[in-house]
């Protein structure tokens, strides 16, 4: 009887299944292609964001990371969502509010300033944003002041030389360690190994 009944549950309960489910993230149709140029959950343990930390997505602009990096810091975590587009983060606002993802809070910048709480966050962070800055070397040394102690700042930027592609969709690894340089950081390491057409820039203030 009991070799009976344990065949019914191995054949009702496959092995594959597991529980409880993982969460998904909420990804909308339109980020798809960008996300799988990014890899979000590598890039994620490329940058070294864990659980509990604070992460500030400037350039958030709808969310397309800010809802991975919401997920994967937690609750007891927190990410701050910057963009100088207000519209854009009301809309990231309803689309936290629709996904329960409570540790997320949104900040209007400026084209200098992220406009960030002091001394608070662990890893600022931008992607496909750099190139679009009109003023990259203030809005840089105006993060300086909401990094904790031991913070970064990382930038996933496009490689002119890697891809073949120049102007302002792309920044040289001169140019950025230059402007960088200017506002105050120096470049600790850069990832070329990972995303295909980026680099990861790892930056600490001097």
């Amino acid at each position: 009887m009991k070799k009976l009944i344990l065949f019914l549950l191995v054949s009702i309960y496959p092995s594959d299944i597991s529980f409880p489910q993982e969460i998904k993230v909420p990804v909308e149709p339109s980020e798809t292609w960008l996300n799988n140029q990014h890899q979000p959950s590598k890039l994620m343990d490329a940058i070294g964001l864990k659980e509990g930390m604070t992460i500030a997505d400037i350039g958030a602009g709808r969310g397309r990371m800010t809802v991975f990096f919401s997920l994967k810091v937690g609750e007891k975590g927190k990410v701050y969502a910057n963009d100088i587009d207000k519209e854009a983060l009301t809309y990231l606002e309803h689309r936290c509010q629709s996904n329960n993802m409570t540790n997320v809070k949104t900040f209007l910048g400026r084209v200098d300033n992220p406009k960030l709480p002091a001394g608070e966050v662990d890893i600022a962070f931008m992607v496909s944003t750099y190139h679009h800055l009109e003023k990259p070397v203030e809005m840089m040394r105006n993060t300086i002041p909401c990094l904790k102690k031991d913070g970064i700042l990382v930038i996933v930027e496009r490689d002119p030389v890697r891809t073949g592609q120049t102007g302002r969709e792309s920044t040289s690894g001169e140019e950025l360690k230059r402007e960088a340089e200017e506002a105050g950081f120096e470049i600790i390491k850069v990832n070329s190994e990972l995303l295909e057409r980026d680099n990861i820039y790892f930056l600490k203030p001097k």
